[in-house]
């Protein structure tokens, strides 16, 4: 008789794309794809995208003569990890509020189905097949639009009280400082996401009396600073230091071994990293530099889905094994 081969599915759902995945029990990606999410319309039109790519992932499994045994699910916003629901809303998905993901799956298809926020398993994704595999204590950043982020301890994600931990973006880096829209003040997302190192850059330019550019983007930021621009340097000299400012604090709480940046910001070059760690190592306590490493994560856009295929995997086994 054959051996049994386990297989996962693994989600992505952003505000334009879902983004999908056929996973083994090791986390690698067999068959990756993504189909428009519906994301301004209904619940109901975005569950019926699932529909189809669930639909569609099950013939592929059957066909590499194996079985989904488990779902993992990423979704935008705070995740009751407990119900595999989304508690309240979240700005790209205008109409997915209160989503009941895991109801709504397991219902339909009776495969077991976990759901998280897709900064964690982005954090997930890169502790276990990515730029932090092998270490149990990771912090991981994202540089984009805003911030977000996750964190393991001794290798289990940590998701706060109430679902609601680890909002590395909304770490406040000054307590007078910048309004966010998360109702606190000098975030560090206002200081040093792209959408925040081209306000500086744009401020600069102007305080100079410069003409500034019809698309000022970090791409340009950094493209202008390697050809001396000054206010492109002291821009990301500056994102460099917020970052680091960020960072030794999560160290001197954490203690962690390994931090893990990703994000487009992240993929300026060694040049940006190695400003960052400077500003990290000249901030943080000694004893917590020990050993500490900071890289670049490795799995870039398609870590929503190693990420939500490791969560199915990692809780699939540890339920057989209760």
């Amino acid at each position: 008789m054959a051996e049994k081969v386990d297989l996962f599915i693994g989600f992505d759902l952003g505000g334009t794309f879902l983004k999908y995945a056929l996973g083994n029990s090791r986390g690698e990606i067999l068959f990756k794809s993504k189909k428009p999410s519906k994301g301004d319309q209904s619940k109901d039109a975005i569950f019926s995208v699932f529909y189809e790519c669930i639909k569609e992932l099950l013939v592929k499994a059957k066909k590499q003569g194996g079985t989904v045994v488990a779902i993992g699910v990423g979704s935008p916003g705070a995740i009751n990890f407990d119900k595999g629901k989304l508690l309240g809303n979240t700005p790209n998905l205008p109409q997915w509020g209160n989503a009941q993901i895991r109801k709504r799956l397991e219902g339909k298809y009776g495969i077991p189905v976990w759901v998280d926020n897709d900064a964690n398993l982005m954090a997930l994704a890169e502790s276990r097949v990515g730029a932090a595999k092998g270490y149990e204590n990771v912090i991981a950043l994202t540089l984009g639009t805003g911030i977000g982020g996750g964190i393991l301890i001794n290798n289990e994600l940590y998701r706060g009280h109430n679902f609601a931990g680890a909002e590395l973006g909304h770490m406040s880096i000054a307590y007078d400082g910048i309004p966010c829209d998360c109702g606190g003040r000098g975030c560090i997302e206002r200081y040093a996401s792209a959408t925040a190192m081209v306000k500086n850059y744009i401020a600069r330019l102007s305080a100079k009396s410069c003409e500034i550019p019809d698309k000022v983007t970090t791409e340009l930021i950094f493209t202008r600073a390697h050809k001396g621009d000054r206010e492109a340097i002291e821009t990301i000299d500056e994102t460099a230091e917020y970052l680091g400012a960020a960072l030794a604090s999560l160290t001197n709480i954490f203690n962690e071994e390994i931090i893990v940046i990703g994000g487009g910001v992240a993929e300026a070059g060694d040049e940006f990293m190695n400003l960052i760690w400077q500003a990290v190592q000249s901030r943080t306590m000694k004893p917590g530099l020990l050993g500490l490493k900071l890289v670049r994560a490795k799995l870039g856009n398609d870590a929503g889905m190693y990420g939500a295929v490791s969560l199915a995997i990692d809780n699939y086994y540890k339920t057989e094994n209760v």
